[in-house]
């Protein structure tokens, strides 16, 4: 029986691990859904961009390649998952565009978790991608455009 009540704990977690993906032109809206151990995080990236310029965001953890994507100008692309009960989820991007690229930690645990702890958002502007905290909501991170190689 102690068998059969680990193997559905387990597999409760790793459901509720999973990671959901989209690409839009709004700041989405969030599910609301709730995981017993950890509750859900959002992460969103949005493009603030001059002259309606588009970029491209490749985003990876561990487990989850959410593959990549094209944001158009004041688009925004988003995804929310559960963080793991180790405190150690990190998610990765690179993000190109004419001008520059990079690739950040968009989301580590051991930073994340006090500065916005369900929801983490991100501008990539011409200067720099743009960090906020949650509450109280204020720009925290800044980081350049490393010039592209000619």
């Amino acid at each position: 029986m102690k068998q059969v009540f680990l193997l559905v704990i387990l597999t409760a977690i790793w459901e509720a691990s999973s990671v959901v993906a989209n690409t839009n032109n709004t700041r989405g809206k969030e599910d609301g859904l709730i995981n017993p151990v950890t509750p859900r995080s959002f992460v969103r990236v949005t493009n603030l961009l001059n002259e309606g310029l588009p970029f491209t965001i490749h985003c990876k953890s561990r487990d989850d390649d959410l593959g990549a994507h094209d944001v158009s100008n004041k688009g925004t692309y988003q995804w929310s998952f559960h963080r793991n009960i180790f405190g150690t989820t990190l998610f990765f991007c690179g993000i190109h565009w004419r001008d520059g690229s990079m690739v950040y930690d968009v989301y580590k645990a051991s930073r994340d978790i006090d500065r916005c702890f369900t929801n983490c958002y991100w501008e990539v502007t011409n200067n720099a991608l743009i960090g906020y905290t949650q509450k109280p909501f204020k720009q925290d991170i800044q980081v350049p455009w490393q010039k592209p190689k000619n």
